[in-house]
């Protein structure tokens, strides 16, 4: 063999392990990203609201035209977080709209074809979040974070705090209270939230709450 076949046989192994290496980094970098993706739509679901509704399916909610807010002399909460005037305000404006927007008509008590009230609460829960046990899959192995981190590569466990707020909107009868509709939302509480963020998560809430109200006539 002469150099020249020398050279073009070294030339063409070291365009063919070129070609391997930039394959294997285009692999590593869309698995990179495909696990990315994944965690942000995991991020998004945890974050979503949860919405339920029950109602007396005996009523014939057709007959509803016009309401009135129950004036109970109570307040929406016991925690002061949710029982002020700016929270309140914003939970009713929200109701009233969406019920604007299906024809109802707000009037007084005495002649009003249903009345509406609504309660809510912040709760504390925990979460338990599994740190570093991803890392053995790439074989990247344990980080080296101190004596307060796991050296034996298992699994790491970290208890974090957080709020879940609920917003729960009822439609009763004007004469006897009896409930006939009651939608119920919950949804994780972002912190330090501006007062615009906070009106407009009570808006959103308050129709993913309403959605369903009133309830279809069967046939």
């Amino acid at each position: 063999m002469n150099e020249l076949d020398t050279y073009i046989v070294k030339s063409y192994h070291f365009l063919t392990l070129k070609s391997i290496l930039s394959k294997e980094s285009f692999m590593k970098h869309h698995f990179s990203c495909g696990i990315l993706f994944s965690f942000l739509i995991l991020c998004s679901a945890c974050s979503s609201l949860s919405v339920r509704t029950d109602y007396d399916p005996t009523f014939d909610f057709t007959q509803l035209r016009s309401y009135a807010w129950l004036e109970s002399g109570k307040g929406v909460s016991k925690d002061a977080r949710v029982n002020n005037l700016l929270i309140v305000n914003a939970v009713r404006v929200a109701v009233e709209k969406n019920l604007a927007k299906r024809g109802f008509v707000k009037g007084d008590m005495a002649s009003a074809d249903f009345v509406v009230s609504w309660l809510g609460a912040i709760d504390t829960r925990l979460q338990n979040d599994t740190i570093d046990h991803f890392y053995s899959s790439y074989g990247y192995g344990p980080l080296h974070r101190g004596s307060s981190w796991n050296d034996s590569g298992a699994p790491v466990v970290a208890v974090n705090e957080y709020e879940v707020g609920t917003i729960m909107v009822d439609i009763l009868d004007p004469v006897q209270h009896k409930l006939l509709w009651r939608g119920t939302g919950q949804g994780r509480i972002k912190k330090d939230e501006k007062p615009e963020g906070v009106t407009l998560s009570i808006n959103e809430a308050v129709s993913a709450i309403m959605k369903d109200f009133p309830v279809a006539e069967k046939y």
